[in-house]
């Protein structure tokens, strides 16, 4: 089985990175990329979310997400998969061109390269759970199940 890992938005599979800057709407709002999504969900405090949400960059997002101003709620342990989830299927399923691309994948396994996320990513030594590739995977087989 042929292994496609990805990590910076810029390289050849970066249009799978949550740092991908794309538009999709979710909960009333138009979000930037799905990085902004996800950052945003970590907090139930809507001023906060708002802040995230209008971040110029994934990477701002990212660095508001994770700051002391930040306050994460309760269930983040297990919502974070949810979050993350209801981002990724709103960036494909909202931007057909990118969907395409997913599907293209064919039966690949999809590894996000991060050395430092064991859970998200494959982490430096390639034990990491890579649950972002998982849950791409899962929502390209949701996809062809629906055409």
């Amino acid at each position: 089985m042929e292994i496609i890992k990805f990590y910076y938005e810029y390289e050849e599979y970066g249009w799978l990175s949550n740092y991908h800057v794309c538009d999709f709407t979710l909960d009333g709002c138009n979000w930037s990329s799905t990085e902004h999504y996800y950052q945003a969900q970590k907090t139930m405090d809507p001023g906060y979310r708002e802040t995230i949400r209008l971040a110029e960059t994934p990477d701002e997002a990212k660095q508001l997400g994770n700051s002391p101003n930040c306050h994460i709620r309760p269930d983040w342990n297990i919502h974070r998969v949810v979050a993350m989830r209801t981002a990724i299927q709103a960036k494909f399923t909202q931007n057909p061109e990118l969907m395409e691309l997913l599907l293209a994948t064919g039966n690949s396994e999809l590894v996000e390269n991060s050395m430092r996320d064991y859970y998200w990513g494959c982490g430096a030594d390639g034990s990491g759970r890579s649950m972002l590739g998982l849950l791409l995977m899962h929502l390209r087989t949701e996809l062809r199940r629906g055409r």
